[in-house]
C-alpha cells in the first residue's frame, strides 16, 4: 500500500499539470510528421537509403540490447521467455517436418492452419469465419503490421496510436509518408493496471476524414492494461462514426490475462468486425518468438490486401512452422495448456513486483501480457532536468527515464527499457519516472536481477 499511495502523489503532476490536451480534450491533437528531435539522434548514414528510411527512429530495443551485452547484464528489457518453449510444441514442429511440410504454402497461411483457427475464434469473435479468405498468415506479428499499414494507408493519411505503444506501426506509417497522432492513456496514479484510462473525447478530438487507422493495444504493452468490454464498446461507438476508418488492434498477449479477468475481441463489439484488422502472435502464445508466425483476422476487403503485401515482401510464412502450430493448438486444451501457462505467469508477475518492492521500486501491477511499468523516483540519475521539467523537444535518449535505464544496465547490470519511448512527443513527461521490466523469464533470472540491484547499492539508495 505504501508504494502505491507514494506513486500517486509523483503521478500526479506530470499528467494533470503538464498535459494541456487533458485540459482541452476537444481540440485538433497535434500531428507529427516525424520526431523534431531526430537531428539529435543516430540515423541511417548510407547515402543510398531512402529519405523516408532515413527519418525513422532508432529502435530503443536495439540501442539497449547493445548495451546489455556490452555490460554482461540480466534482460529485462525485451520481451521474450528465457525458459524453454513447450515439449509438445517442439514435437509438433518435429513431426512437421518430418512429414515433408516443407515446400512453400499458400501465401494467405497453410489450409490446415488457417482452417485450426477458424474453429478456435468463429466463437470468440461470434460469428463463423471463412478461413480462406478471413484469415492471413504471416511473419510474425511485426509483419502484420507493417502489411496492414503498407495496403491500407496512402501519403497524407493519418494514423492515430493509443500510446504508450509498440514503435512498429509509426514505423510503418513513417514509411508510407503518413502522419501519426498520439493519442494517450493517463492516470492521476497507478496502483494497477487497469488506472491507466483512455479520454474518449480525446480520442474523438484526434480523428477525421482524412483517420486511415486507429491502432489499439490490448492486453496493453508497457502498462499491462486489459480495455475491459466497456472501454471497447465506448471506441467502437466513436469508430463508426467514420466509415473510412479502420480499427488495427494488437492483441498478442491475448493468452496472457490474470486475476480472473478475461480478454475480449474488440472486432466482437457488434458492427465491429467488417472495420477491423486484429492481430495474434503464435510465438507469444506458445513461448517461440524465433518461430515469427503470426496471423491476421479481418473481413476479406481488409485482409486481401495485407495478404498481398505479405506475398510481395514474404510470399509465405516457414510451411512446417505453420503446421506445427496447427498442431500446437489442437493439442493444447487437451493439455490444460492455456490455463497452466496464465498461472505461471501469474506467479512471475507477483515474484517480479515482490523484488521490485523491496528494491524501493512501486510496480504498477499489471492485468495481462508479460511487462510491467515500475516507479524510479528515488533513482539518483544525473540529468540536465529536475523530474517533470524536461522540455517535450529535448532528445528522447536525453530524457530521464533513459538515463536511469542506462544506469539500471552499467552498474546494476539489469537492463530495463524507458517508457518515455513508447510516446510521440508531447507526452513524453508522462512516464518520465517509469521503466519497463519483463517479467516472462526463469525464476533463477528474476532472482539474479534482484540480487545484482541490491548488491550494487543502487538498491539501497532507493529504500
Amino acid at each position: 500500500m505504501q508504494g502505491s499511495r507514494s506513486l500517486r502523489l509523483r503521478l500526479r503532476v506530470p499528467i494533470s499539470a503538464l498535459s494541456e490536451t487533458s485540459a482541452r480534450p476537444r481540440q485538433r491533437a497535434q500531428l507529427f510528421d516525424a520526431d523534431p528531435t531526430l537531428a539529435d539522434r543516430p540515423q541511417i548514414s548510407s547515402p543510398l537509403a531512402s529519405l523516408r528510411m532515413a527519418k525513422t527512429e532508432p529502435s530503443v530495443f536495439a540501442e539497449f540490447s547493445e548495451l546489455s551485452e556490452k555490460y554482461h547484464a540480466v534482460n529485462l528489457g525485451q520481451g521474450y521467455p528465457d525458459f524453454p518453449m513447450p515439449d509438445f510444441v517442439k514435437q509438433a514442429a518435429i513431426e512437421a517436418i518430418q512429414g515433408d511440410y516443407n515446400q512453400y504454402s499458400r501465401p494467405a497461411g497453410h489450409t490446415r492452419l488457417v482452417r485450426t483457427l477458424a474453429a478456435r475464434y468463429g466463437p470468440k469473435f461470434g460469428r463463423a469465419l471463412n478461413g480462406a479468405e478471413e484469415i492471413a498468415v504471416v511473419g510474425g506479428a511485426t509483419n502484420a503490421i507493417f502489411s496492414a499499414v503498407v495496403a491500407l494507408v496512402d501519403p497524407e493519411d493519418e494514423v492515430v496510436c493509443v500510446e504508450p505503444f509498440f514503435d512498429a506501426p509509426k514505423i510503418a506509417a513513417d514509411l508510407m509518408g503518413a502522419k501519426t497522432i498520439g493519442v494517450p492513456l493517463r492516470a492521476d496514479w497507478a496502483a494497477t493496471s487497469a488506472d491507466w484510462k483512455l479520454d474518449l473525447d480525446e480520442l474523438e478530438a484526434a480523428l477525421s476524414p482524412r483517420t486511415k487507422l486507429l491502432v489499439l493495444n490490448t492486453p496493453h504493452n508497457p502498462t499491462g492494461k486489459v480495455f475491459t468490454p466497456t472501454e471497447l464498446e465506448g471506441i467502437a461507438e466513436i469508430v463508426q462514426r467514420y466509415p473510412g476508418l479502420v480499427v488495427l488492434s494488437d492483441e498478442v498477449y491475448e493468452a496472457m490475462v490474470y486475476d480472473g479477468l478475461e480478454h475480449r475481441h474488440i472486432a466482437s463489439v457488434p458492427g465491429m468486425f467488417e472495420r477491423c484488422l486484429t492481430v495474434f502472435s503464435a510465438g507469444k502464445t506458445f513461448s517461440a518468438t524465433g518461430w515469427r508466425v503470426g496471423y491476421v483476422i479481418g473481413p476479406k476487403s481488409l485482409i486481401s490486401p495485407l495478404v498481398r503485401v505479405h506475398q510481395a515482401s514474404n510470399f509465405s510464412t516457414p510451411t512446417p512452422l505453420q503446421v506445427a502450430t496447427a498442431m500446437a493448438f489442437e493439442r493444447a486444451d487437451q493439455r490444460n495448456y492455456f490455463d497452466e501457462f496464465k498461472s505461471n505467469l501469474q506467479a512471475k508477475r507477483d515474484k517480479l513486483c515482490r523484488l521490485l518492492r523491496v528494491a524501493g521500486l512501486a510496480p504498477i501491477v499489471p492485468e495481462g501480457g508479460y511487462f510491467l511499468l515500475a516507479d524510479t523516483t528515488k533513482v539518483g540519475a544525473a540529468t540536465p532536468f529536475p523530474l517533470w521539467e524536461a522540455p517535450e523537444d529535448i532528445p528522447l535518449r536525453d530524457r530521464r527515464d533513459f538515463a536511469v535505464c542506462r544506469l539500471l544496465c552499467e552498474r546494476a547490470g539489469v537492463t530495463a527499457i524507458p517508457a518515455s519511448a513508447f510516446f510521440s512527443q508531447g507526452h513524453r513527461h508522462i512516464t518520465d519516472s517509469l521503466a519497463r521490466f519483463c517479467f516472462c523469464k526463469e525464476d533463477d533470472t528474476l532472482d539474479e536481477a534482484f540480487r545484482r540491484i541490491v548488491h550494487s547499492g543502487l538498491g539501497a539508495a532507493w529504500i
